[in-house]
């Protein structure tokens, strides 16, 4: 592979073979014409020579015109081939265009193909800080073993990319001595050497681009200070991309539980719905409203903290009581919002017993010396049944759980569907 740099073209200053030979020859032919006329010569020999030496000069010019073409078609061949500045400013374009346009994704693949063009790469990954704890996982990959690559994680003591974060220069690993250590032998297969460029923002590593290749880094022309160059055009383009997707997330998560939002969930419901609209008589949806009873005093006795935890251990058992693709979100205060796709009336009501049975043996510690369970409110709903919006279900659903909330069911009062929709 070719690894073309400012300023390693041949110079287009020095004379062809061409130039000096028509150059030669353009001082020679007035001199030998000069002795030819001053010359005893017959005239006809003197004009024969005089023919001669045109026609000799004709062809020297012609065969140079070809020649310089030649030449003049070589450099603009060698000028149209992009330098490691032209691929450098390439990135620095894509930043510039794109912005945080672009999903992490795209863009991720985006600039692991323009750095393809600088430096013999087979596949990328991303490596960012996890906030769980102490580890570098993957949340990017390109190449032929990307899919195995994403969702890794190693830890700050071994691997290249754990290397490149702490001494926050560009890392080498030419023949995978250290890399072989953290990561799986079947995420290697293919690769010969790995690379790692700390990537820094406001003077901290933010994350770190391991690159892989079928060839060996250290052969690259200048690897380190090209590597380092790379990552310095790379930086402000991810993490540009990063705050944004972050920022976006935020905007649909609640603080406290880290749960989605009720923003969140009406979105997931109106895709829900359409599909379930679609399919009308195949696909059921349901939809459960749940809130904790007497919420309002566990703050006021115990404060806002406690209240926050019991709202956190709500979620996580919560969640741990819902299939893969229930959808669980918190609206305001202590009320909870789950989507349950293809979920019949009665499925439902099989979810909601299996909810009130796991928090019946659960304690929540509400403080250092006192444990307490946490009760639940539930409300239901089910499209068709009692609506076919989002706003529909989602207030039949809150009308069920205030039914729910009656000590003495005599006092409740019953309205006809068509007033609770």
């Amino acid at each position: 592979m070719r690894f073309p740099y400012p300023g390693s073209r041949a110079s287009n200053n020095a004379l062809s073979p061409a130039q000096i030979v028509l150059g030669v020859f353009g001082l020679l032919a007035p001199v030998l014409t000069f002795f030819l006329a001053v010359s005893s010569l017959p005239d006809g020999l003197k004009f024969a020579v005089l023919i001669g030496l045109a026609v000799a000069y004709s062809i020297v010019c012609l065969w140079s015109f070809q020649r310089s073409r030649q030449m003049s078609a070589t450099i603009d061949a060698g000028d149209s081939t992009p330098t490691l500045q032209d691929n450098l400013d390439a990135i620095s374009d894509a930043a510039e265009f794109f912005g945080a346009s672009l999903k992490p994704a795209d863009l991720f693949r985006l600039v692991s193909s323009r750095v393809a063009q600088i430096v013999p790469v087979t596949g990328s990954a991303l490596f960012v800080e996890s906030s769980i704890d102490h580890t570098l996982e993957i949340t990017q990959a390109t190449g032929p073993n990307g899919d195995g690559l994403l969702d890794l994680s190693v830890g700050l003591e071994s691997g290249l990319a754990a290397m490149a974060w702490i001494s926050e220069e560009v890392e080498v690993d030419a023949d995978l001595a250290l890399e072989s250590q953290a990561m799986p032998a079947d995420v290697l297969s293919g690769v010969s050497s790995a690379a790692a460029i700390p990537l820094i923002d406001d003077g901290r590593v933010f994350a770190v681009l391991v690159l892989y290749s079928d060839q060996r880094f250290d052969a690259v022309p200048d690897c380190h200070s090209t590597l380092d160059a790379i990552g310095s055009r790379l930086a402000p383009l991810l993490i540009s991309s990063m705050s944004f997707e972050r920022s976006a997330a935020n905007a649909l998560t609640d603080k406290v539980t880290s749960l989605p939002n009720e923003r969140a969930f009406f979105m997931v419901l109106e895709n829900q719905l359409a599909e379930s609209l679609r399919h009308r008589d195949d696909r059921p949806l349901s939809v459960l409203t749940i809130d904790i009873k007497n919420f309002a005093d566990v703050n006021q006795t115990f404060g806002f903290a406690a209240g926050d935890r019991m709202l956190l251990f709500t979620a996580e058992h919560l969640t741990s009581q819902l299939r893969k693709m229930d959808f669980l979100a918190r609206s305001s205060n202590d009320e909870f919002l789950l989507v349950l796709p293809t979920a019949s009336e009665k499925f439902a009501a099989e979810i909601i017993d299996r909810i009130r049975e796991h928090f019946a043996t659960e304690l929540f510690a509400i403080s250092e010396n006192e444990e307490i369970k946490v009760w639940l409110n539930i409300g239901w709903s089910t499209f068709w049944r009692d609506g076919e919006t989002a706003d529909q279900l989602l207030r039949s659903a809150r009308v069920r759980k205030q039914q729910a909330k009656a000590e003495e069911p005599s006092k409740v009062l019953w309205f006809p569907k068509e007033y609770v929709n």
